[in-house]
């Protein structure tokens, strides 16, 4: 039986382009690897096997409801938490899946390259050898590869308050992370580029009012005096398209409510 299940989240829309990606992968890939698509905005809920791909049709949305049906549905010792413009790195999987997923480690973090320039990744973990609190605020759910024991034996799951679909649009992974670490996870940063995304800001969609009011909500899990410093130094320093007064106006309006 395959070991590891890559669950991917998408809507409606997009859902034969994300079946027709994972059908042209190699044959190799397809026999190591489970594949579970969640399939979000259908006319119907419906557990269907489309083209050789298992596809749960939701009628609901929300990023957080659709990995936590992932993680009920897989049946595999581990899943890989997948968005629907994944791009992944067949070769390097396979050396993961034959080294790397080793039953002490909890949860796997691993890296992503980037789509325009290979040199470069998504999120870069060099010089980080132990996982904190705080490295919680970092990781995107893509990274995620976690052991579904782990997982529902601590019942871990995503904040479905959190992610794409709700008026929280981010920090689901964030809070996922923190639990884990909590529960007391082995988290293991693995060096091998699994899947590629795009890291071009104009690239991604986002909900900069929303996203800042998410992130100071995500900061109610962090003591007063750690939060309060968060605040302020995202205030400068966060990517958006405010200056820094309305940054500020945003992140603590997420935190006081």
């Amino acid at each position: 039986m395959n070991k590891l299940t890559i669950a991917v989240s998408t809507v409606k829309s997009q859902r034969v382009s994300v079946v027709q990606k994972i059908n042209a992968l190699s044959d190799a890939t397809k026999k190591v690897v489970s594949f579970l698509v969640i399939s979000q905005l259908e006319d119907e809920y419906e557990n269907a096997l489309i083209d050789g791909v298992k596809v749960i049709k939701l009628t609901n949305k929300g990023l957080s409801k659709s990995r936590n049906v992932a993680i009920k549905e897989a049946c595999t010792e581990w899943v890989w938490f997948q968005d629907d413009d994944f791009s992944i790195n067949e070769i390097q999987l396979s050396s993961f899946l034959e080294s790397s997923l080793t039953n002490d480690i909890d949860i796997a973090l691993i890296r992503i390259g980037s789509l325009e320039n290979r040199e470069k990744y998504y999120k870069n973990y060099v010089g980080y050898s132990k996982f904190t609190r705080l490295l919680s605020l970092k990781v995107s759910s893509i990274e995620i590869i976690a052991k579904i024991n782990f997982i529902k034996e601590n019942k871990i799951e995503f904040d479905e308050k959190l992610g794409l679909g709700t008026e929280l649009p981010c920090c689901e992974e964030n809070k996922f992370m923190l639990d884990s670490f909590d529960k007391g996870a082995n988290i293991h940063f693995c060096n091998q580029t699994l899947c590629y995304h795009t890291t071009l800001p104009e690239n991604r969609n986002v909900d900069y009012v929303k996203n800042l009011q998410a992130k100071g909500y995500f900061l109610k899990n962090f003591s007063i005096p750690i939060a309060l410093v968060l605040i302020f130094k995202w205030t400068f320093t966060i990517k958006s398209k405010f200056n820094f007064l309305k940054n500020l106006k945003l992140l603590t309006k997420g935190f006081f409510s």
